[in-house]
């Protein structure tokens, strides 16, 4: 069955997930809550929807891409909104890195309106979605998800189903937290080696190829050998995934010593002025604090 899919949010990942549709001959309607210049895609063939509502008057799946917990309350919830009472949509796709709380509300409106929702967030940036190296961790009824695995199946090449409920939420800030302790400790142990004399392409390489290396270390590798730190995630926005995570901590009275050390790290990087680089904008704080010469000045 031919599918028409609406993408609401167009950040860099909706962008992103825009052009792979196209390229794949999919037809599409898009929206965002800001105005923005949509010529690109709309020579291609693309319909920029007047709100979230009308996705259902060109779609039958609707994806989103958006910032946070209030922004997904917005775009599904409010009297313009995808779930409303008057859609005739089959499919919702939330593919942002939220709370479980707020998708799992999202999720109650979808079931009262018999439209099915997805939670799926994902792990990748713009160019690994691009690429079609994304990986989609998803949550919700099962039948949607086998229905729909072709779908999801265009657009990442990892597609894992974790439950029927919010699994994928906690699985994505577990996710992240883990992200965001990695680029910590390598900014840290980067300083050090420096500090002895040890450049910084050695110690990459050695780590890379250890017991050690993972694909995070060797994809961001060349950037920090480069000293540059345009954003892929920002420092303020892995802060807010790291501050949903302890609150789920909090709520699942499980001990988080070792986020709550790299949140409030992240905390003072932003502080500092390097909230809109790249998240390994914690390596230059740092040598901030160590009073070397920083790889970037802040804001």
């Amino acid at each position: 069955m031919t599918q028409n899919i609406a993408i609401l949010g167009m950040g860099k990942m909706g962008q992103a997930l825009a052009e792979r549709l196209l390229d794949q001959k999919k037809s599409i309607s898009i929206w965002n809550r800001s105005k923005k210049d949509f010529s690109k895609f709309t020579s291609r063939g693309a319909t920029v929807l007047d709100n979230p509502a009308s996705a259902w008057t060109k779609s039958d799946v609707a994806i989103t891409f958006l910032a946070n917990d209030d922004a997904v309350h917005e775009v599904y919830l409010a009297e313009n909104g995808l779930l409303n009472p008057k859609g005739q949509g089959r499919l919702a796709i939330e593919m942002s890195t939220i709370s479980p709380q707020a998708s799992a509300s999202v999720a109650e409106k979808a079931k009262e309106l018999d439209i099915d929702y997805l939670s799926s967030p994902v792990s990748g940036n713009p160019g690994v979605l691009a690429a079609g190296n994304l990986a989609l961790i998803v949550s919700g009824p099962k039948s949607a998800y086998k229905d729909n695995l072709s779908l999801l199946e265009s657009i990442g090449s990892t597609v894992i189903y974790v439950g029927e409920n919010e699994e994928s939420r906690i699985l994505k800030l577990t996710v992240n937290a883990t992200l965001a302790a990695t680029a910590a400790i390598v900014s840290e142990t980067i300083l050090l080696c420096e500090s002895n004399g040890i450049d910084r392409a050695t110690y990459l390489n050695v780590l890379s190829n250890s017991s050690m290396g993972s694909p995070f270390v060797k994809y961001k590798a060349p950037a920090l050998e480069k000293k540059d730190y345009s954003a892929t995630f920002t420092t303020a926005m892995i802060g807010k995934d790291m501050k949903m995570y302890l609150g789920l901590a909090k709520e699942s009275k499980t001990p988080a010593p070792i986020t709550e050390a790299v949140q409030q790290l992240i905390k003072d990087t932003c502080e500092y002025g390097l909230a809109d680089l790249d998240f390994m904008a914690i390596l230059p704080y740092l040598q901030s604090l160590a009073n070397k010469k920083a790889d970037v000045e802040p804001n």
